[in-house]
This record gives C-alpha cells, sequence and structure tokens, in this order.
C-alpha cells in the first residue's frame, strides 16, 4: 500500500469514528433528518432517505437568494410570535401529492407548475408533524432546548411577500436533499429558522446566574474555625515548653474587654467581649476590622453576661483546666 492509499484509509477510519461519535449526539440537522423521516412513514407510508443536509446562516438580505425556485413556500407560525419558513420544492411537492392520491410516488421527474392552495392544504399535516416531530428530538437529545412550537400558518406567493413577515436579522437555514419513494424522485427541502440570539443569551445568563449562585452557597455554607484570644503574651521558647496543664498566667483585667476573633492565618476577624448564655460560653461582637457592627438587641445584650463583673483585684488569673491554646 502506497502513501496515498494509506491516507485515503485513514481519513475513511477516521470520518468513520466522527460519524459514530455524531450518531450518539443530537444536533438539529439530525433532529430533522429524523423528523422527516418519521413524519413521512407515519402520514403516508413514504419512505424518505435524507442524502444530503446543510445548515447555514443568513442575513435577512440574503434569504430571497437562497428560498428562490420553484415549489411551495409556507410561513410558518410560532407560538410566541416568532415567524419561519419553508419551503418543499416541485419534486418533493408532487410526491407528497402523488402518495396520497394514488398510495404511491411516480418514478420520473414531475413537470414543474405553480403551488396551490390544494396543494398547501394536502402538505399541512405533513408540515406540522414534521416540525412537531423535530422539537421532540431536540427536547429529548439537548438539555435546556426551548421548543418552537411552530406550526403550518398560511403559502406564501413569493419570496417578497415572505420578506415582508420575517422580522428577525438572522436566520439559519437548513436545505435537505430528499430521496423519495425508493428513488422514485429526488426532492429538496428548505426550513428557515430565526436565530434566537436573546434567548440563547437569556440561557446562559440565567445558566451564568444560577452558577454563581449555587457557588455563594457552597462559600457561604463552608466551615469556618475561628479562634477567640483574650490576650498576646510575650514568651521566650524556654518559657513555652515549661507549660504544665493547670499553671496560671497573670493577665490584666482588661483583657476580657478586649477579646478577638481571629482566623486561621491570624488575621482579625473581629472584636469581641467575652461572657456566656445559657451557660454557654459566648462572644458579643464589637468591631470588623471593617467598622464598628451595630448595637445588639438588648435581650440578647441581657442575656450575655460580662465576664468583667467578676473582675476584683488588678490582674485576673485564668486556670487552664484543659488543654489551651497559647498565642505567642
Amino acid at each position: 500500500m502506497d502513501s496515498l492509499d494509506y491516507s485515503s484509509v485513514m481519513r475513511r477510519m477516521a470520518q468513520g469514528a466522527r460519524d459514530g461519535a455524531d450518531a450518539r449526539r443530537m444536533s438539529p440537522a439530525k433532529a430533522l433528518r429524523l423528523a422527516l423521516a418519521q413524519a413521512a412513514d407515519t402520514l403516508f407510508g413514504l419512505a424518505v432517505n435524507v442524502a444530503t443536509v446543510e445548515q447555514m446562516r443568513l442575513t435577512e438580505a440574503e434569504v430571497a437568494n437562497r428560498l428562490e425556485g420553484e415549489g411551495l413556500l409556507v410561513l410558518l407560525d410560532g407560538a410566541r410570535a416568532e415567524r419561519a419558513a419553508m419551503r418543499l420544492d416541485g419534486q418533493l411537492l408532487a410526491a407528497m401529492i402523488e402518495v396520497q392520491t394514488t398510495g404511491a410516488v411516480r418514478p420520473g421527474i414531475a413537470r414543474a407548475r405553480p403551488a396551490t392552495p390544494t396543494d398547501a392544504a394536502m402538505v399541512a399535516r405533513f408540515v406540522d408533524a414534521v416540525l412537531a416531530q423535530y422539537d421532540a428530538f431536540l427536547m429529548q437529545g439537548v438539555t435546556g432546548h426551548v421548543p418552537h412550537d411552530y406550526r403550518f400558518g398560511d403559502r406564501v406567493e413569493d419570496v417578497r411577500s415572505l420578506l415582508l413577515a420575517l422580522a428577525m436579522p438572522d436566520y439559519d437555514l437548513f436545505r435537505l436533499t430528499l430521496d423519495l419513494g425508493s428513488g422514485a424522485k429526488t426532492g429538496q427541502l428548505d426550513l428557515l429558522l430565526p436565530v434566537r440570539a436573546v434567548v440563547a443569551g437569556r440561557a446562559r445568563d440565567a445558566s451564568g446566574s444560577r452558577a454563581r449562585h449555587a457557588l455563594a452557597q457552597l462559600a457561604l455554607g463552608a466551615p469556618v474555625v475561628l479562634d477567640a484570644v483574650m490576650a498576646r503574651v510575650p514568651m521566650t521558647l524556654k518559657e513555652v515548653s515549661a507549660l504544665r496543664r493547670g499553671q496560671h498566667i497573670a493577665l490584666s483585667r482588661e483583657v476580657l474587654g478586649s477579646a478577638c476573633l481571629v482566623g486561621t492565618r491570624g488575621h482579625l476577624v473581629a472584636k469581641v467581649h467575652l461572657g456566656q448564655i445559657n451557660g454557654w460560653r459566648a462572644v458579643r461582637f464589637l468591631s470588623t476590622e471593617t467598622g464598628d457592627l451595630p448595637e445588639a438587641r438588648s435581650a440578647d445584650q441581657a442575656a450575655l453576661s460580662d465576664n468583667r463583673a467578676g473582675a476584683s483585684g488588678a490582674t485576673d488569673h485564668v486556670r487552664h483546666d484543659s488543654p489551651a491554646q497559647v498565642v505567642v
């Protein structure tokens, strides 16, 4: 095998891998292909094989050039006053009429003729079924998909009349080449959908807002360890090493009124008064690093007993009956 053949084989293998991955992922093009095949089979027992799917982004000015041609031009109405369009070319339209009137698609190219109101009435339920299935497949396979809810609106005489009914600046055009009736005819279907830039942006904003809210809840609910520091007593390493359980450390009487809470890195969190509430050791917040805090309610102040009331000498002695953290 020469290098050219080897390269060709590798490209086919890579393409096969991509096709396999795409087969597991729902996309608008895939949803439309499945919707067409299912609607035609369910309504008419017609075998429809999608040969190719093209997707392109168009401005409103480019729509006219892409949708020109024979066939039936349909205006689609959405539930949120959105409007879209669909075009069935002459061969697809002929196949739809033939399968409903004779039970089968006649082989060969159908002669060109203008579409009529009768044609529109005969394909309306097919159009509705395709659009409903299209939404259903996307709802199942795409998280957060907002249904289009488009339905057959009205037959449009020409592209100029269609443009007067369309209001969005940008559109996605899906162009499908169809094999109809096991090769009896080859038709084309165009589906023009407005680009939902605003809706997509709102969805992203909402998703981002939910993510930020969830992160905030996690952060606010995280446990925080704070240490109450009554005083900082300078000691040498020798003196610290000599500390024993039950030993007394002399502190000035002012320390009970100047205690503070510090974080795990030793930074100041708040200035506090030490006391008790219902037999529990407690602290009353006085101020933070950024400024004074508002006064607590009188009931809370009454419940919190100030240990300073028990101070009678120049110094207070704190007895360590349990292991204590010493701040050096």
